[in-house]
């Protein structure tokens, strides 16, 4: 699924790095799952939990985990229809669900209320067919996974001797979802040094962190923010 921070392109990087000393059975916590782009390659002889604070994102999936079907035509009027609802949390018409599949499927680059319609034939481009093909195919591979829904500091986390987090948090200084806006970085790392005085194996996406995390992995990589504008970034993997 095309999402915004997606880790699709550098998952075959930090992967491997982040599973290492990991035992089949052990539990990999996506704290931050979004687009589950790392997480549908992470295999499932761990056991894969998977939460996000945004609760149509996270409908999307279990519907999808359930079999449920939703419409592959997503005109602009239904786009925008979806997004007033989201707006004015009217569920009369959509379910949280559905809202949550017209606007990740019908937005530019998955960026749902925030990225405008993105189309179906754009220079003959179909953008909405090739998010929900994306999509799709992910979809039997995270079929056992446990999706949860809220804050990073209300996930309840398993023993840690058997856990692993990682944490693809909204980057700091570049364009949030509205979900991610106004995020406590300073309260993320204090949290992040807790789980790891108790034990657990603490990975972050970032490009800069504290000194007291250490930098294992980094990789420049282009980021595409709009149509017309690209930028290079030094993608970096932080451990505690």
């Amino acid at each position: 699924m095309k999402y915004l921070g997606s880790k699709r392109r550098i998952a075959k990087d930090i992967l491997p790095i982040i599973l290492g000393g990991m035992k089949e059975g052990d539990y990999f916590v996506d704290a931050f799952c979004g687009g589950c782009n790392l997480l549908d390659k992470v295999p499932n002889k761990f056991k894969r939990i998977a939460n996000d604070k945004n609760e149509y994102l996270i409908a999307m999936w279990k519907c999808l985990q359930q079999g449920d079907r939703f419409t592959e035509i997503i005109s602009r009027d239904l786009y925008v229809k979806a997004r007033e609802a989201y707006r004015k949390e009217d569920f009369s018409d959509f379910t949280k669900g559905e809202i949550g599949w017209i606007g990740f499927m019908g937005s530019y680059n998955g960026r749902w209320v925030d990225g405008g319609y993105s189309g179906h034939d754009v220079n003959g481009r179909n953008y909405i067919g090739e998010q929900i093909r994306n999509t799709l195919l992910q979809t039997p591979l995270l079929l056992d996974v446990d999706f949860r829904c809220g804050s990073y500091e209300e996930i309840e986390l398993p023993p840690a001797s058997k856990t692993t987090i990682y944490c693809d948090i909204p980057y700091k200084g570049v364009k949030q979802y509205a979900t991610s806006r106004n995020f406590d970085y300073e309260r993320f790392y204090d949290w992040c040094r807790e789980q790891h005085a108790e034990g657990y194996r603490v990975f972050v996406s970032e490009y800069e962190m504290p000194d007291d995390f250490k930098c294992i992995w980094q990789k420049q990589v282009t980021c595409t923010t709009n149509p017309t504008i690209t930028k290079k970034r030094i993608e970096k993997l932080f451990m505690l």
